[in-house]
């Protein structure tokens, strides 16, 4: 095995949201979808999509979601993974990418297989060789990468719960003995998954609205007990690279047989291409006009208009063939290890860089979020289209151009709501205080959103704050950039205090990180990186004259994840900036890609180390406790939120966390913010604003306000 390529740093931290642009992955595939915030149980069409993906893309993605709302996914091996239910006009749609097309052309077959195992055994965390899990997991994906889908199930797990309730007729269908070198595999059956249809007719009507923190965590809890079961299940048995093998032979034989009976289309000529789809969006046009119509209908009628996501037809799952196959089965032996290790197609990470890079778009610049089944306004951006046009937060949009979006997916409102600029998108839209739905035009105009922006927070002297999205490569310089900005608007030229705002930053580059922290720390450790095959790196302050020395608060939320991490504890436990907000996510490990030495088109993604807090606690799991804690409302309620913790496979904790360096001055700093109140004056002062206020935010700027007062900053 040739040394491997490394892209960027050899301890490049990857983040873990990059993928979000439709790649999540669920293994093996869906089988609850419960709604655990915003946004009502996913839909038939939408479940089935999903599975279909899983399996089209095989691209595992880890994706903190954010506090606001999740609708968390079980699957057959009890594994749990966030989907986002919080989203603006900005959000790319769910449906607006094909993850197979990403891996179109890239050839993978059991050569790149072995290869990708090599990069394990000699650059993994963990060197262990036992690997039954990874086996398993491996064959499992490949198999369910067929048409019908199959999966392996031990009979001590499949047995028991075959029929009850909470699996919804998951483990329904026929089962049989699966054989393995002229002998069947004792204790194990191939079970046929149940199709869509059958799925959808045993699937119970799930409870509308936000749940409760309590039932999130029982829901929590059920998975986690059904997880364990099925890998205790797993682990009593036999089960390793034979067995594998015999399951790829299984997959080819029904792949050869599947292409037998199906060969592909003959290939069109460019005519008849031009032919087909002027004919596909014809019929499109056609079906959209017929459905307005039945809506205008239905509504003379005085009868409720059917949900457009109704009529979506299903995704269609992509042929069987063992490209797809060996595909599955790598991935499904990464995830098993950690959920951030996979292979990604070239394609795929490159996109993911832009996006994190430059996340602008073409619209009318609002927060949108989904309760029950209505879409509901989070907030206006203020200065654009859907602000000047008088929208407020909360209004509730019920129609798009004249197209009713009750109970349809938010990816798709997003869909409809965004266009070209200088374009007109008419909304129709009804608030509390006038419950008469109205017509709204709304120019689109480009929305510029930068990866680091910052603003002088209003009503506080000289206090800034600057959201960081993502650690690229610019942001060093794009952070002092924004610092400069300000200090020139801000009174005097001199800034009373700086904000960090790291909320829902899923990460980034690890030599970033460091080089942020080091811009406000003269001296001290900032983070220890520990791996197998290399001897501890630390990285250590280094001081500078253009270092700053403002009172600093950095704000986190549970989607504050690795890089973002790196930041907050350095910052914290060198008592250089006070941590507020909610518990980050968790993540303290390493991922680097290599450039395989077989194909240039993908990358493997391992985690390779582990990085520590200058206290010399890993972070893993347990995350960054801020000294204050702050609730998203004014009303205090803590959510639970999507953390590490939540995602199967993860790494473990090898530790709790140390006491804080400024726990000795919180009683003192919490009295004079409480004294102040300014926060929770402006929270409560207007009943419905047009813009809810950033309470998060107005706490942070109370905290960095009192850091100056009581001369404890440096």
């Amino acid at each position: 095995m040739r040394p491997p390529k490394v892209t960027n740093v050899s301890n490049q931290e990857i983040h873990t949201q990059a993928l979000r642009t439709g790649l999540r992955w669920y293994l093996p595939l869906i089988l609850l979808a419960f709604a655990l915030g915003c946004r009502p149980a996913a839909k038939p069409a939408a479940a089935a999509k999903a599975k279909a993906k899983a399996v089209a893309a095989a691209a595992p993605h880890a994706d903190p979601a954010g506090e606001e709302a999740t609708t968390t996914v079980a699957g057959a091996a009890g594994v749990a993974k966030p989907v986002a239910a919080k989203g603006d006009d900005d959000e790319e749609d769910e449906d607006s990418d094909n993850e197979s097309d990403y891996w179109k052309g890239i050839q993978f077959d059991v050569h790149n297989f072995d290869e990708v195992l090599d990069y394990v055994s000699t650059y993994y965390i963990d060197g262990s060789g036992e690997r039954k899990r990874a086996w398993v997991e491996a064959a499992n994906m490949a198999l369910l990468s067929l048409e019908p889908a199959v999966e392996l199930l031990p009979e001590a797990f499949y047995t028991p719960r075959k029929g009850i309730p909470d699996e919804e007729g998951r483990l329904d269908g026929t089962t049989s003995a699966f054989q393995c070198a002229g002998k069947p595999l004792p204790n194990i059956v191939l079970h046929k998954l149940p199709s869509d249809d059958y799925l959808k007719a045993h699937r119970p009507v799930r409870k509308k609205g936000r749940l409760s923190n309590e039932e999130v965590l029982a829901l929590r809890d059920k998975y986690k007990t059904r997880a364990a079961l099925y890998n205790d299940t797993w682990d009593k048995l036999s089960f390793d690279r034979a067995e594998f093998e015999c399951v790829m032979a299984y997959v080819t034989q029904e792949i050869k047989a599947y292409q037998a009976k199906n060969p592909p289309p003959p290939k069109l000529t460019k005519e008849q291409a031009k032919a087909a789809k002027a004919a596909a969006e014809k019929a499109s046009a056609d079906k959209a006009a017929a459905a307005k119509e039945a809506a205008k209908t239905a509504k003379a009628d005085g009868k409720p208009a059917a949900a457009k996501d109704a009529d979506v037809p299903d995704a269609p799952k992509p042929a069987p063939d063992l490209n797809r196959a060996w595909l599955a089965a790598a991935q499904g032996y990464l995830y098993a290890l950690d959920p951030h290790s996979s292979v990604i197609a070239r394609k795929a990470w490159d996109k993911s860089t832009q996006d994190t890079q430059d996340n602008s778009f073409e619209g009318i610049g609002a927060v949108l979020t989904q309760r029950d089944d209505l879409t509901i306004i989070e907030n206006p951006m203020e200065g654009r289209p859907a602000w000047k046009a008088g929208l407020r937060a909360g209004d509730v949009i019920h129609k798009v151009d004249g197209n009713d979006v009750a109970g349809m997916l938010l990816s798709k409102v997003v869909k409809q709501i965004r266009g070209k600029r200088n374009t007109v998108v008419t909304l129709t839209i009804s608030r509390e205080s006038d419950p008469e739905p109205k017509d709204y035009a709304i120019t689109r105009e480009h929305i510029d959103v930068k990866n680091v922006d910052g603003s002088l927070v209003k009503e506080y002297n000289g206090v800034a704050t600057v959201k960081m999205n993502g650690f690229i490569p610019q942001s060093v310089t794009d952070l002092r950039d924004q610092i400069t900005k300000l200090e020139k608007q801000a009174p005097g030229g001199k800034l009373t205090g700086l904000i960090l705002d790291l909320r829902n930053n899923s990460g980034g580059l690890l030599d970033k990180a460091i080089k942020i922290a080091d811009l406000f720390l003269a001296q001290g450790k900032i983070v220890s990186v520990k791996s197998r095959r290399k001897a501890e790196e630390v990285h250590e302050a280094t001081p500078s004259p253009s270092d700053y020395g403002y009172p600093l608060v950095v704000l986190v939320s549970d989607g504050s994840a690795s890089a973002s991490e790196i930041v907050a504890s350095a910052l914290q436990d060198n008592k250089r900036g006070l941590v507020v907000g909610l518990r980050t996510f968790g993540k303290a490990s390493v991922q680097t890609l290599f450039e395989p030495a077989l194909h240039q088109d993908y990358y493997i993604k391992l985690t390779i180390a582990r990085y520590y807090a200058p206290s010399g606690y890993t972070l893993q799991v347990v995350g960054v406790t801020p000294d204050a804690e702050v609730a998203p409302d004014v009303d205090g309620k803590i959510p639970v939120g999507f953390r590490e913790e939540n995602l199967s496979n993860h790494l473990v904790p090898l530790q709790g966390t140390q006491k804080s360096p400024w726990a000795d001055q919180m009683p003192a700093i919490d009295k004079c913010v409480k004294e102040t109140g300014k926060a929770d004056t402006i929270a409560k002062r207007e009943p419905k604003p047009q813009i809810h206020p950033d309470y998060q935010l107005l706490k942070a700027a109370d905290y960095v306000t009192c850091l100056g007062k009581l001369g404890l900053a440096p």
